[in-house]
């Protein structure tokens, strides 16, 4: 079973006269980058979102909201500092790049963190209830998101998996033209020699050895060996892995690289070389949609 990079959850709870909101946004990345909102009054607990993601995932672009409100008689405060400096860079950039609008309030007070629970100072106690609340709101948000890029990787699953399968009968085709590639060269020895040399017996030895000189120059088995032993390699990766995406593109570029050696070794015998250059060419043009798909992929 694979997974997506991309997915996204909102959880949401209320307890304590506190109201504790997560928001889990990833995208595609070729490492892991996570990047953690928290409330000025929740700092201290950042290491614990960013330890509880990285058990859950290996690659992507992360982002984790976590807003703060409260119940009851507790108030809310602005952070002035923050806000601050929100103002202050809109300033800057309305000085640089000119207009006349000024910066909208209560979008600003949107913007997570902003507003904070009370009087912006927590008790021992309360930042304790609101740990708890946060490493309960984690997991579910975590799953939550977890089932999204499962979904999604389904789909990605079905359409790596019908393209692998197309790529493993361009492979047995070309397998079975390359067979014929003696018999054509030494049909087209035969002919020359009789025609350069009519009414004179042909060396059988001779001609066998010519045969086989220009075949070997022309012989793909390795290239097709190597290809086949990577596409059995792809397939055992979506079977008994959940974090494929590295390994999964490294093997496509393996892939790639044999496909054009079938290229450029591709025999220039007229009755099978031009069917070989033609399914060499699709199996580049199924490799790079492979490679395109192994980037949504963790």
């Amino acid at each position: 079973m694979i997974r997506s990079m991309t997915g996204y959850s909102r959880v949401e709870a209320e307890d304590g006269g506190f109201t504790l909101a997560i928001g889990i946004r990833s995208t595609n990345h070729r490492f892991l980058d996570v990047q953690v909102r928290l409330p000025a009054t929740l700092d201290s607990l950042e290491t614990l979102v960013r330890t509880e993601l990285k058990e859950r995932v290996a690659r992507g672009h992360v982002e984790v909201f976590v807003s703060l409100g409260s119940g009851g008689a507790r108030g809310m405060q602005v952070d002035r500092k923050l806000l601050g400096a929100y103002r202050e860079a809109y300033q800057t950039l309305r000085e640089e790049f000119g207009g006349a609008a000024k910066p909208d309030l209560m979008h600003l007070l949107r913007i997570p963190g902003m507003v904070v629970a009370g009087s912006g100072d927590l008790t021992p106690d309360d930042l304790a209830h609101l740990r708890e609340m946060l490493e309960k709101l984690l997991a579910e948000g975590f799953e939550k998101w977890n089932q999204m890029r499962t979904r999604e990787g389904e789909s990605l699953e079905k359409d790596l998996r019908a393209r692998l399968d197309r790529l493993a009968a361009l492979g047995a085709g070309v397998s079975k033209l390359a067979e014929k590639v003696p018999q054509h060269y030494q049909q087209r020895l035969e002919n020359r020699i009789r025609e350069l040399a009519a009414g004179v017996e042909m060396d059988g030895a001779r001609l066998a050895q010519e045969v086989a000189y220009l075949a070997s120059r022309s012989d793909i088995t390795e290239e097709l060996t190597r290809f086949r032993s990577h596409l059995d390699q792809v397939l055992g990766l979506l079977r008994d892995s959940s974090e494929v995406g590295k390994k999964l593109d490294f093997l496509l570029q393996e892939m790639n690289r044999e496909a054009n050696t079938l290229l450029s070794k591709t025999t220039d015998v007229p009755e099978v070389g031009p069917e070989i250059t033609r399914q060499a060419i699709e199996m580049k043009t199924e490799i790079e949609k492979l490679r395109e798909q192994a980037q949504n992929i963790e």
